[in-house]
């Protein structure tokens, strides 16, 4: 054959999709299981995701429900842990940004750029994981050995919450996306569309003023940030944190039963406060007690803000949650 006649050839191979005879491609795809020119699946691996060291070792207040310590041993606690988080601020902040952009174009079905920011969260976690561990090591100075245990069986409490997150946020990674370039007289061959989206209503909660209540994405649940407001949009509580505490969470329960799942399905809990001190954890622990109280509470992060969307609102509370088998 010519050698423009085998040009030729190539490049009507080429426009067709067929793959190469040296049987490289590109996207992940790969011809030859189902002859010349079939396709497979394609596998989008899922990366390795920070775990725990992301919320961080117990607050002045948390360690409380973990270790008995006499004053001088939490002294020597506060003294250390707040050092710690004041180093380490920068790069947990910029962690959090990461995981939401990664997130942001996950959903997008942009993956390229998700594993961008996969990437960066990747080295930013394993930064923290290794300042963390030294703070745990020095806790060591002052902590008895029985001490040093129920603090070990607390860690590992926080390592089985952070890996449920994990496999919630795997759920991300694992669902098929139409790849760019992979498209072939105007359909997807070889591919299964991704899980459908779908709104989550409860008539009972008053609906935000953007976005909806919850959306639900295969098997997980992400439930809008909900404030202490009655069916009708009024505020409940005005200047009580722990009234609207309460009735937070209960909007939050009454969006989780409108799907169809309950508290315990939580996978993670992002609660905002404003004007945040360390003595209102115990209002949030209690307002949050059905979410905590379960073998594998959900990850929970506490955010101090300035204000919030409404007038005289002191709290949000948004939630991941996901159904079981």
């Amino acid at each position: 054959m010519a050698r423009r006649d085998i040009g030729t050839v190539l490049t009507l191979l080429a426009v067709l999709g067929v793959a190469s005879v040296s049987g490289q491609s590109r996207g992940g795809y790969s011809g030859g299981d189902r002859g010349m020119g079939g396709f497979r699946q394609p596998e989008f691996p899922v990366p390795r995701l920070p775990g725990e060291e992301l919320d961080g070792p117990p607050d002045s207040n948390a360690i409380l429900g973990i270790l008995d310590l006499n004053p001088g041993q939490m002294a020597l606690y506060v003294q250390r842990y707040d050092s710690f988080m004041v180093f380490t601020k920068p790069q947990r902040d910029s962690a959090r940004v990461a995981e939401q952009k990664m997130n942001d174009r996950l959903d997008g079905g942009d993956r390229a750029a998700a594993t961008f920011y996969a990437e960066r969260l990747q080295h930013l976690g394993d930064y923290l994981k290794d300042r963390q561990e030294r703070f745990e090591k020095s806790l060591g100075d002052f902590l008895t050995k029985e001490q040093q245990k129920q603090y070990h069986e607390w860690k590992d409490s926080a390592v089985r919450a952070a890996q449920e997150r994990n496999k919630e946020a795997a759920l991300r990674w694992q669902s098929p996306v139409f790849a760019t370039g992979m498209r072939m007289g105007g359909g997807t061959r070889g591919l299964t569309p991704p899980s459908p989206r779908t709104g989550v209503d409860a008539g009972d909660v008053a609906s935000p003023a953007l976005g909806g209540q919850a959306v639900r994405v295969g098997r997980a649940v992400y439930v809008s940030a909900e404030a202490a407001l009655d069916s009708t949009g009024t505020l409940v509580g005005r200047g009580d944190l722990r009234a609207q505490a309460v009735q937070a969470f209960a909007n939050v329960t009454a969006v989780l039963r409108a799907a169809g799942l309950a508290p315990s399905d939580a996978v993670a809990l992002r609660i905002y406060v404003v004007g945040y001190q360390p003595e209102h954890l115990a209002v949030l622990r209690e307002a949050a007690g059905a979410y905590l109280s379960g073998h594998a509470p959900p990850s929970v992060t506490v955010l101090g803000v300035q204000a919030l969307a409404g007038e005289g609102q002191l709290i949000a509370v948004e939630a991941t949650a996901v159904a079981g088998e």
